[in-house]
């Protein structure tokens, strides 16, 4: 194989590793992200958590307070009792007293109540916090692995952009233009096997006439007919399923 065709495989590869340590190195910040929002779910339960039990607290405090409003005006409806001169008053008396005895037991079973629930929300709180506390161990170490996965793949990158300025330049610069040209263009794949007379990036087929010249020619670089991928030659039986990211034996 032609030493500057052989470099360009190398570069392809070189190419191809590069893109795919830069779309991991992408993909980082929104793990990173997906930890946090977790840990933002956590933070939501423990706040809701928090208010309900804030909640029963205020409606035990008001009902209690509503409570001591009642008995009081219950007392001092009470106190008119015997200042009452017709029937009629003291019939309407006691039917407020009546209603106020009424609404002092309403309260006090809804406190009652109240009161009974208040464990439970403390409980629920108690939970929140303990499922935060753990998600927060949690996430900061997968944070901290993402993050040291980060650095790992970035000296990966920088090795490997060091590698290409070395394939690169084995490579004149009319082929280097035309390979990064195709290389964005198409896909990434610049530089392909043909077999049997197909370019593996298109799948046209070449003239019998110049499938020979590019088998045959060791001291040449060729190009597809019909897409203008840079080609090179390789039998069929040793093209695998990634036969563009390998080099021609």
């Amino acid at each position: 194989m032609h030493p500057e065709l052989r470099a360009l495989v190398e570069l392809q590869a070189i190419d191809d590793r590069i893109a795919a340590l830069k779309r991991e190195l992408g993909a980082i910040p929104g793990r990173i992200e997906a930890e946090n929002r977790l840990l933002t779910s956590f933070e939501d339960s423990v706040a809701e958590a928090q208010k309900a039990v804030e909640g029963v607290k205020k409606r035990q405090r008001d009902t209690e307070r509503e409570i001591q409003s009642t008995e009081q005006r219950l007392r001092e409806t009470r106190g008119k009792q015997a200042l009452v001169k017709t029937n009629d008053e003291f019939r309407a008396l006691n039917s407020e007293i009546a209603q106020l005895e009424s609404r002092v037991g309403s309260l006090e079973d809804a406190a009652l109540e109240i009161m009974e629930s208040l464990p439970a929300a403390e409980k629920r709180l108690a939970e929140t916090k303990g499922g935060l506390d753990r998600a927060k161990g949690q996430v900061q170490g997968a944070v901290g692995r993402h993050k040291a996965e980060g650095e790992r793949l970035e000296k990966s990158l920088q090795s490997l952009l060091v590698e290409r300025q070395s394939a690169a330049s084995a490579v004149s610069r009319p082929w280097q233009e035309r390979y990064d040209k195709f290389y964005k263009i198409r896909g990434g794949l610049a530089v392909c096997p043909i077999i049997d007379q197909t370019c593996q990036g298109c799948r046209m087929s070449e003239t019998l006439q110049r499938f020979f010249e590019i088998r045959d020619s060791g001291d040449a670089i060729f190009t597809c007919s019909s897409c203008g991928r840079i080609i090179f030659y390789k039998e069929r039986d040793a093209v695998g399923a990634a036969s563009h990211l390998e080099e021609a034996g």
